[in-house]
């Protein structure tokens, strides 16, 4: 299917398997998170990190703990997403495509 899918097209991914290894879902993630609802989560979530960020005077330098970020995609059986297909996402997705099922868009 991956053969038939043209640069610059719009595709729907879902993970149809769980992820074997760590760099297989490392690379779902990757992938995920250019959807454009995974962006706009992760760009709210930076906005909430930023501002509970109060740095404070420590030794004479600023001091402060910074919230661990949160990511929405986690790489796990069952999450989707509709991605602009670059040859990047393709040779991405062609490294994973036993974990996943891709349809256009």
């Amino acid at each position: 299917m991956l053969d038939k899918i043209k640069p610059g097209s719009q595709v729907n991914i879902k993970i149809v398997k769980q992820p074997t290894n760590i760099a297989a879902g490392k690379t779902l993630v990757r992938v995920l998170g250019k959807d454009a609802a995974v962006r706009e989560a992760n760009k709210r979530l930076h906005k909430v990190r930023k501002s509970n960020y109060n740095p404070s005077p420590r030794g004479g330098r600023l001091y402060g703990g910074r919230m661990v970020k949160l990511h929405p995609v986690k790489g796990q059986l069952g999450e989707s997403g509709t991605v602009t297909a670059t040859s990047d996402v393709l040779a991405d997705l062609r490294s994973v495509q036993r974990f996943i099922e891709v349809t256009p868009a």
